[in-house]
């Protein structure tokens, strides 16, 4: 962005400047060298990297891009809600929230959160001379209150279990869904209908456990997949029609396990797959992800990009070191753009631009930094759970607000004056460029999306700054719970009453239970009741691809080098995507 003419914050400003002037491609040793496995320990600060922080107007950051993800996938939830009493003020009622009992702030309900009864600039504090800013910031943080979820739209219907999103209708357990009804189990799900166990699916409807697949219709267990139908276990295939066990079809029908049969003898194929058993769904998936490693596989799973290193990529151009993002463009060390340009050092941000070291900030939102969970926002700075803010600095849970910092209003002269005092004192503790530190994440560590991305023992965790929470209590109370051999094999076998049970995991043993719109699902999809705890479902697909990470490997068919979104010692058959298209396509 560039600088006004005249600064409003001239003593700091004048400090940016005299760094980003004397800047010149460097390597940096990590803050957090030796601290973890996943750390680089030292790292290179580029030409690139230095356009884009003159661009962004922040300086050299002291960790390397794999803690820099680390510090903001922690404030991100993975696929957990849990029941716990509302500690507002006059509330004890139970309440429905990301947060567990062990969060080490308070947590309020979010509808009583974003009303007119609570007022967060009742925790505001002033900032007084010799104060040490992010000291301040933090005994504010302490006693400020989390939201029991990050957004509710209020144009969602029926979608209380939710967290996340817009325009959702009858979703129940999701996350981050978009203009979609009829939803259980799913994250990312956009324009979809009567989709259940899904990750990432997009334009599809009457599905279940499809991933990263779009305009998928009446099709289940299927991956990387786009514009079949009646269709079952599939692994990157487009525009196919009536076909099971197969990869890397393209306008086929009729296809058993990548074989071409009949019409009448695929017929014949599916009466020996129906009725539906949990067996052979283990059976079938088994030998899906067997045939997939016997063919090539698009490493980097990029469509339509210019100029990237990453992977899982769609319509992006000119970009680093950017994962999970679709029609973007100038980006670096990001994951999860979607509509987005000009930024670096940010995960999940939507229709904005100009954000550097934030995590979930978007909605339009510009030249905003280390900020976490806003939308509609605009020259702020450390703003957390806020919305529809221009040019604030420090502040909490504020909404359509402007001058404000460390939740008191100013005029806009003071603001400014204030804001140049703060910043200046933070650059010389060298406390500015960072963000917010791991301390300050109300999500715990095993329960957000960095424990599958960048995964850490107990101990690491906490000298990380970071905490632990327990997995939250069953939702089957103390009534009956069947084991694996009590539940009906098939569909046609379970009865109404099984709504009225819990159902003991196979994995973890630990009950759940079925609702009664999921056995009309599961009835209308032909699909067993699973025997496996619904979130430990939608753990096992964030763990497919891990967001925030790839690989380097060479082309099994041309030698180059390549990123992959597949781990190279999982033995895929990893092609560049130049190679790719000429063997499939």
């Amino acid at each position: 962005m560039a600088k006004e003419t005249q600064s409003k914050t001239p003593k700091f400003d004048a400090l940016l400047d005299a760094h980003l002037e004397k800047l010149l491609p460097h390597k940096r040793v990590c803050k957090w060298k030796g601290e973890h496995p996943h750390c680089k320990e030292e790292f290179e600060i580029t030409d690139e990297d230095i356009k884009f922080l003159k661009m962004l107007r922040a300086p050299v950051s002291n960790y390397c891009p794999a803690c820099r993800r680390i510090r903001r996938f922690v404030y991100m939830g993975l696929s957990q809600l849990f029941k716990i009493p509302c500690q507002a003020p006059g509330h004890s009622e139970s309440m429905i929230s990301i947060l567990s009992e062990d969060c080490p702030f308070p947590v309020y309900d979010y509808k009583y959160f974003i009303s007119d009864e609570f007022d967060p600039f009742s925790f505001g504090r002033n900032y007084e001379k010799g104060s040490d800013p992010m000291e301040v910031l933090w005994e504010m943080r302490k006693k400020f209150p989390m939201p029991s979820f990050l957004n509710r739209d209020p144009s969602s219907v029926n979608s209380e279990y939710s967290n996340g999103g817009r325009n959702t209708k009858n979703a129940y357990y999701t996350f981050g869904c978009f203009n979609s009804e009829d939803l259980w189990y799913c994250v990312m799900a956009t324009l979809s209908k009567d989709v259940m166990d899904s990750r990432y699916a997009r334009k599809s409807e009457h599905c279940y456990s499809i991933y990263h697949s779009e305009g998928m219709y009446k099709s289940s267990f299927s991956y990387f997949s786009k514009d079949c139908t009646d269709s079952m276990f599939l692994f990157d295939c487009r525009n196919c029609d009536s076909c099971f066990g197969s990869v890397n079809l393209r306008n086929k029908r009729y296809c058993v396990w990548n074989k071409q049969l009949s019409k009448e003898d695929y017929e014949t194929f599916l009466k020996t797959v129906f009725p539906l058993t949990r067996d052979k769904i283990k059976t079938y998936t088994k030998k899906l992800w067997e045939l997939v490693k016997t063919f090539p596989v698009n490493a980097s799973r990029n469509t339509a990009v210019e100029n990237v290193s990453g992977a899982m990529l769609a319509n992006v151009r000119n970009s680093h070191d950017v994962t999970e993002s679709r029609k973007a463009e100038n980006m670096r060390h990001a994951d999860g753009g979607l509509t987005h340009h000009d930024s670096m050092d940010f995960t999940y941000s939507g229709d904005s631009s100009l954000v550097y070291g934030t995590i979930n900030v978007g909605s339009q939102s510009n030249n905003v930094k280390f900020s976490i969970s806003s939308k509609y926002c605009t020259n702020c700075e450390f703003v957390f759970n806020s919305k529809n803010l221009d040019n604030c600095f420090m502040c909490f849970g504020l909404q359509n607000k402007s001058y404000c910092v460390l939740n008191r209003q100013y005029s806009k002269e003071k603001y400014f004056s204030l804001v140049d005092k703060i910043k200046s004192d933070m650059w010389e503790r060298g406390e500015y460029g960072d963000g917010f530190p791991m301390k300050f994440s109300a999500q715990a560590y095993n329960m957000s999306i960095a424990s599958v991305s960048f995964p850490l023992s107990d101990e690491e965790i906490v000298k990380l700054g970071g905490y632990l929470a327990k997995e939250p209590e069953s939702n089957a109370g103390e009534i009956k719970t069947l084991s694996g051999k009590d539940i009906p094999e098939t569909i046609d076998e379970a009865t109404d009453d099984v709504v009225n049970h819990g159902i003991a995991c196979e994995v973890t043993g630990k009950p759940f239970r079925i609702t009664p719109s999921e056995l009309q699902f599961y009835r209308r999809m032909k699909i067993p009741i699973p025997s496996v705890h619904p979130v430990i479902r939608m753990n096992n697909k964030a763990n497919i691809i891990k967001i925030g990470r790839y690989y380097r490997a060479p082309c099994a068919n041309c030698g180059k080098s390549i990123n992959s979104a597949f781990d190279p010692a999982e033995n895929y058959i990893l092609y560049c995507e130049s190679c790719f298209q000429k063997e499939v396509y």
